[in-house]
């Protein structure tokens, strides 16, 4: 008797379990840097050379255990919004598919930045730790690159927001949290003074965490609707 072939995954199942992975990520990212008081935010503005070199070799240890992770957090995001515009499919708005098809474009974009920042910052850590000194110019292409970062991913989730079904109250939050939330307050952290930076940064981290998981139950929901319980 033949064997049946394998069950291949909703491409909503797949995207749900990488939000969640990517959010669980994040979740660590955050939780490192309260436990250690360092963290990738502080090494993505301009600052002297040799105040960053030896920011770097004092917490060695603890960016090199930031950097394994974010690697791994860019990887499962990067998957998770590649695969977006197939498992939000079905709106009926026409607008949705190609809004979440620049969204995940500008998101992929993200995880292409976001790797190439710590691919430098891992450099710069190795290069201060032989007692090499550090550019100033590659200090300011770092901060540049973050900032570019963090702007393509606004505009990014700006734009998914737009894939979302209005009619459905969860992706309606949703859709409006990713307008008039992350995106005002991602952008004021460039912006702002030292007093306020800390508590947005502290802000965006979270959201990414929320924001991600609301994100797989979202996924979830609209499987479960279509098609019964959401397989485990």
């Amino acid at each position: 008797m033949p064997s049946s072939a394998p069950t291949v995954p909703d491409v909503r199942v797949v995207a749900a379990r990488l939000a969640l992975a990517a959010a669980s990520a994040a979740a660590v990212l955050l939780a490192m840097s309260l436990l250690h008081g360092v963290s990738q935010g502080q090494f993505e503005v301009v600052r002297p050379a040799a105040d960053m070199a030896e920011q770097l070799v004092r917490n060695a240890i603890a960016m090199r255990l930031e950097l394994f992770v974010d690697f791994l957090f860019l990887i499962l995001y990067g998957a998770c919004f590649a695969l977006l515009p197939a498992a939000l499919a079905g709106l009926a708005d026409p607008r949705g598919p190609i809004a979440a098809r620049l969204g995940s474009a500008a998101l992929l974009v993200t995880a292409f930045l976001d790797a190439a920042e710590n691919a430098h910052l891992l450099s710069a850590l190795v290069t201060a730790e032989q007692g090499m000194p550090l550019s100033q110019g590659a200090i300011q292409w770092q901060a540049i690159a973050s900032q570019v970062k963090f702007v393509a991913s606004y505009a990014g989730l700006f734009l998914i927001a737009f894939a979302l079904d209005p009619a459905d109250r969860v992706e309606r939050w949703l859709a409006h949290t990713l307008r008039w939330v992350q995106a005002p307050v991602g952008v004021a952290i460039f912006v702002v003074g030292p007093p306020f930076l800390r508590p947005l940064y502290l802000m965006r981290a979270v959201f990414f965490v929320v924001g991600l998981l609301w994100l797989a139950a979202l996924l979830q929901r609209r499987l479960r609707a279509t098609s019964g319980p959401v397989p485990g």
